[in-house]
């Protein structure tokens, strides 16, 4: 009898310890987490490649840093503006050479960019094991800095290649890893165009040139990395 009183016992104080087990088995955290903070401001820094054009002449891109700023509009759309410098080099070409490699030389190059655009991130206002990646397109304004170097001096006027001013489009997506409350890291990876115009001493049919456009499209691939602050 005190044995079978015993096993009773055991049996009754183990209930509470089964019934436990099912409702924690129930509690499954969530890998989703709202953003409170709507607005966003940072620094980047990357690297830039573009296509130089039919006669080589244009940036090639390089080190490319900037600044960013950002706000949530509604669910998953956003807008932020962004300015930055792409500072690297360029070939400097003659054109009135007669062999096949028209190429003299290299100088540096920079070009200011601005522009604006519309983000769409996939998980709206939320992050999944803290990430947001994103979708975005826009566009804005690049221009030169800097005048000739040493080396355009030697090429006729009409011969020297400027950068001026061109139209500047973006599409490209990345992903915001939040950190806390403030602080998140973000990664690019963009494509773009801009237009560089043709300097007319490349129009001279007499230098053999055929169907020389006055400008052309070029494309180039941006990769960035962010460090931000929301709030």
């Amino acid at each position: 009898m005190p044995v079978r009183k015993l096993l009773l016992g055991l049996v009754a104080l183990s209930l509470p310890a089964f019934a436990a087990a099912p409702a924690q088995g129930q509690s499954i955290p969530s890998p989703y987490r709202f953003v409170d903070t709507k607005k966003e401001a940072g620094l980047f820094i990357g690297t830039s490649s573009v296509a130089k054009g039919r006669f080589g002449f244009g940036p090639a891109g390089g080190l490319n840093m900037g600044a960013r700023w950002g706000i949530e509009l509604s669910g998953p759309l956003g807008f932020e503006a962004a300015a930055g410098v792409i500072r690297g080099t360029r070939d400097i070409v003659n054109p009135a050479k007669v062999v096949d490699d028209l190429k003299i030389g290299e100088a540096d190059q920079s070009v200011a960019t601005a522009d604006v655009r519309l983000r769409f991130t996939l998980t709206g206002d939320r992050t999944w094991h803290r990430l947001a990646p994103f979708f975005l397109a826009g566009g804005g304004v690049a221009f030169g800095l800097g005048g000739d170097s040493p080396l355009d001096e030697n090429l006729a006027k009409d011969d020297r290649f400027h950068f001026g001013t061109s139209f500047f489009g973006t599409l490209g997506s990345g992903v915001r890893l939040v950190l806390g409350e403030r602080l998140a890291l973000r990664g690019d990876a963009l494509f773009s165009l801009w237009k560089i115009k043709t300097p007319p001493g490349f129009g001279s049919a007499a230098r053999g040139f055929t169907a020389v456009e006055e400008s052309e499209w070029t494309s180039g691939r941006h990769f960035a990395l962010s460090v931000i602050y929301r709030y």
